[in-house]
């Protein structure tokens, strides 16, 4: 096959791959001075187990009420309702900000934190945030599950609140892991490592992101039907191991941390180079489409590192479709508003869930890469 076809089989993931840890560079050994591994807390299997853990934390009533926002994923509703508590809904703006009148038109005694979502890592605005809920007599709730490594004025998102959560596997290539920051409990009893299927599991899907993505789709539909043998000789389920991910609760896995070889992998991480390149990639794609599609998000403030680019278009599911046939994997998160949302809330972020498409910036792509996704939306917003 010659170098056109080729270039034609190497899929833009839109998400990175194991291939970034090798172009990462020297191991790190001062990763745990990086925020949020340096802060108080500890490690869990994901960002849900995180806040299902870290809730409790923090003090709170039994059967307390926590203001979350009316745009959500859903997963992290259900693990303050599995660790004991109700949840109220707010009102959140077109742009995502919080309407903190609507909030304060929302509290009554039951209520003890406020929940904050900082999304595709954009800042709320935290010292606002901060003396509201010093006001009001309320804990503050960061989920940082979209922000690892995003600051504001200098100070990390995740450092202001009485309890944070990340959801590390979201922005590096790992097979799972989540992180809490929130006090010390007098007795924590360690998580224990997940199964060892599990992490087998999705170092594998890894694996095959990894090949899929580099262009050897012949070895990764090979490493696949090697890997349905075992699984077949092993009688082997997958639905039995649990797996970072997904939309439903699955209360087994508050009994996990994450895996050492999560940790390992972290070792390689240069996260300078993340940053850097996460915002080199938002500026250079933003700039291609400033003007030919809806940008919620055009600028990218100091500090910001995204998860990803957001733009707003009708015929999501179409144009992402397309994309894929044009070898640009882009992400449509967050469907659904949770089943506590009252129906007029949900309806006014309706189009976030409706038309919201991601467009990926992560480290490991070139600009070469993101003019690839650039000239793929235009040709099809063109069409």
């Amino acid at each position: 096959m010659g170098a056109r076809g080729r270039q034609r089989s190497v899929t833009v993931t839109g998400s990175p791959t194991l291939a970034g840890f090798r172009r990462a560079g020297r191991f790190h050994s001062d990763w745990q001075a990086w925020f949020p591994f340096s802060a108080a807390g500890g490690w869990a299997f994901s960002g849900r187990v995180a806040l299902y853990h870290g809730v409790t934390r923090l003090g709170l009533p039994p059967q307390s009420t926590i203001l979350v926002p009316a745009y959500h994923e859903g997963i992290e509703l259900d693990a303050l309702v599995a660790a004991g508590y109700r949840v109220r809904h707010y009102r959140v703006a077109g742009d995502l900000s919080i309407d903190l009148a609507d909030v304060e038109r929302r509290l009554d005694p039951s209520v003890a934190a406020l929940y904050v979502i900082h999304y595709f890592g954009f800042p709320q605005p935290l010292p606002v945030l901060r003396a509201f809920c010093d006001a009001h007599g309320l804990r503050l709730i960061e989920d940082c599950a979209l922000a690892l490594f995003s600051r504001t004025n200098g100070t990390w998102l995740g450092s202001v609140g009485d309890l944070a959560i990340f959801s590390i596997y979201k922005t590096l290539p790992v097979p799972h892991g989540g992180y809490l920051v929130a006090p010390a409990a007098r007795e924590q009893s360690a998580l224990r490592s997940p199964p060892l299927m599990s992490t087998l599991v999705q170092t594998l899907d890894l694996v095959h992101h990894t090949l899929r993505a580099s262009g050897w789709g012949g070895v990764e539909r090979a490493a696949s039907r090697a890997s349905s043998v075992v699984r077949r000789l092993l009688h082997w389920n997958r639905g039995a191991t649990v797996s970072s991910g997904g939309s439903r609760w699955d209360p087994r896995l508050v009994a996990y941390g994450t895996s050492r070889w999560t940790r390992e992998l972290i070792r390689f991480t240069n996260r300078d180079e993340v940053v850097a390149r996460r915002c080199a990639n938002y500026a250079r794609l933003a700039g291609r489409l400033r003007g030919l599609v809806s940008l919620p998000f055009p600028d990218l403030a100091p500090g910001t590192c995204p998860l990803l680019l957001p733009i707003l278009v009708p015929d999501r599911d179409r144009v992402q479709e397309a994309l894929e046939r044009l070898g640009v994997q882009s992400g449509k998160y967050w469907p659904d508003a949770h089943s506590t949302c009252p129906p007029e809330l949900a309806a006014e972020v309706a189009p976030w869930r409706e038309q919201c498409l991601e467009l990926p910036i992560h480290q490991e792509l070139n600009p070469d890469d993101i003019d690839r996704v650039a000239d793929a939306v235009i040709e099809l917003l063109s069409n």
